[in-house]
């Protein structure tokens, strides 16, 4: 009967060492799978930070180029104020060289990219 006792000990302490073993190999393999899923967080929050830097320098680059396109437009209203203001100075209205109607839609309607 104690031989029995042995055996069956003998088998209780491979079972534990056994599921003991297939345990621990299961802690090994998630943190394996965990030092992975560390590095794929860190690069993607290095890529999403390098995005917001590309994300920021193309705004200031657009406005930049807004400030400079909004310049460029108060010059040429300044300029397009002092030619008006120059023409109805010194152009005076003569009714012989008015258009006709028909002439003058048709010229403004070429001007807005239509056809003819």
């Amino acid at each position: 009967m104690i031989s029995y006792l042995k055996w069956i000990g003998a088998g209780l302490v491979a079972s534990a060492l056994i599921v003991g073993g297939w345990k621990v190999n299961g802690w090994r393999l998630e943190a394996q799978a965990a030092e992975v899923l560390r590095l794929e967080l860190r690069n993607e929050l290095q890529r999403r930070v390098a995005e917001q830097v590309r994300v920021k320098q193309a705004d200031d680059a657009r406005l930049a180029a807004e400030a400079q396109l909004t310049a460029k437009e108060a010059e040429i209203a300044k300029g397009v104020k002092v030619v008006k203001e120059t023409v109805v100075k010194y152009v005076k209205q003569n009714a012989d060289c008015d258009l006709p109607e028909p002439v003058a839609s048709q010229l403004q309607h070429l001007r807005e990219g239509g056809e003819q």
